[in-house]
C-alpha cells in the first residue's frame, strides 16, 4: 500500500488510547487517541496501488499491518469504520434480519457472493443500516483485531446531529465522494458516487440539488482536496459558499497534526463520535 500520511508520536501509553480505522475501497486509515488527555496523538492514510486489483487488497492490508509496529500496540479499545458503498438502510417497522442479503443484492446487484453481512442499529432514527463488507477484508481486520468494534460511515453521518441550515457535507477521497445532504433540519441524503472528472462531481452535486429542490446550498468539504486545486475551482463556480470542515471540537490534537489542513483529516477524527 502507498503511504500518503504518517503522522505519529515518539510513543503512547497502550492501556489509555483507542486506535479508531477507516476501511474503504481506495484505503485503509487509522488515528490514535489518548482518553485520558483527550487527545489525537498520530494517524496514518494509506492507499492501494492503483495497479493492485481489488482481489488483492486483503493481501495488501495484512503487508502493512506486518510492516506497521504501531497497528501491534495493545490499545484499550479498537474500532473499525467501514467506508463502503453497499449499504441499505431500512426503517424498524420493515426490517428482517434474514431478508439482508436478498435486499442488499437487489439495490447493489449480486454479483460478489463472498461478502460478510453486518448491521447497526440506529436508534435516534428508527433504522438499521445493513452493509456489506468483502469476507476476505473482514477475516483479514478480524484477525488483527479480534476485539474490535465495527460499524458503517452512514450510521455515524446519521447519528450526528443534524445543522438547522440547508447544507451539503461532502467527504473527498480519491475516486468517490460522500455525500449527506440536510434539509429542513432532517437527514435526506446519504450517498457514495464515484467520479473520474471535476465536471461529474458538479453534474452529482447540481443534480442532488435538483431533485431535493434546493438552491444557493453551502457545501462543507473534507478529505484531501486542496483549496487550489482545478476540482475545487469547478465546484466553486456552481457553489458560493464553500467550508472546509474544522477538527472536531472539545478535543485536543498533536501539535504535527495541527500543521496540516483541518479538512484533510477531519472526517477520520470525527469518526470518534460511533459510541
Amino acid at each position: 500500500m502507498k503511504k500518503i500520511f504518517e503522522i505519529l508520536p515518539s510513543s503512547i501509553d497502550d492501556e489509555n488510547c483507542i486506535l479508531i480505522c477507516e476501511m474503504s475501497n481506495e484505503g485503509f486509515s487509522f488515528t490514535i487517541k489518548d482518553e485520558i488527555q483527550n487527545s489525537f496523538l498520530g494517524l496514518g492514510v494509506y492507499h492501494f496501488d492503483k495497479i493492485t486489483p481489488p482481489v488483492g487488497f486483503p493481501i495488501a492490508l495484512q503487508i502493512l499491518f506486518h510492516q506497521n509496529e504501531w497497528l501491534s500496540k495493545n490499545f484499550k479499545k479498537v474500532i473499525i469504520v467501514f467506508s463502503f458503498p453497499e449499504s441499505v438502510l431500512i426503517p424498524f417497522s420493515l426490517y428482517d434480519r434474514k431478508q439482508n442479503s436478498e435486499v442488499l443484492n437487489l439495490i447493489h446487484g449480486d454479483l460478489s457472493n463472498n461478502d460478510t453481512i453486518l448491521t447497526d442499529v440506529i436508534t435516534g432514527e428508527l433504522i438499521y443500516n445493513s452493509y456489506r463488507v468483502s469476507t476476505a477484508i473482514y477475516d483479514v481486520l478480524h484477525a488483527k483485531f479480534p476485539n474490535a468494534s465495527y460499524t458503517h460511515q452512514y450510521s455515524i453521518l446519521l447519528k450526528q446531529e443534524a445543522s438547522d441550515k440547508n447544507k451539503l457535507y461532502i467527504i473527498f477521497y480519491t475516486k468517490k465522494m460522500v455525500v449527506s445532504l440536510i434539509k429542513d433540519g432532517k437527514h435526506q441524503l446519504i450517498n457514495s458516487f464515484n467520479y473520474r472528472t471535476a465536471e461529474e462531481i458538479t453534474y452529482t452535486l447540481l443534480n442532488i440539488c435538483k431533485q431535493f429542490d434546493v438552491e444557493n446550498i453551502a457545501l462543507e468539504i473534507s478529505g484531501l482536496l486542496e483549496k487550489n486545486s482545478t476540482l475545487f475551482a469547478e465546484i466553486y463556480k456552481y457553489f458560493e459558499t464553500i467550508d472546509l470542515t474544522l477538527l472536531p471540537e472539545n478535543k485536543n490534537y498533536s501539535e504535527e497534526i495541527t500543521q496540516y489542513p483541518s479538512h484533510y483529516f477531519s472526517h477520520i477524527f470525527a469518526l470518534d463520535t460511533c459510541e
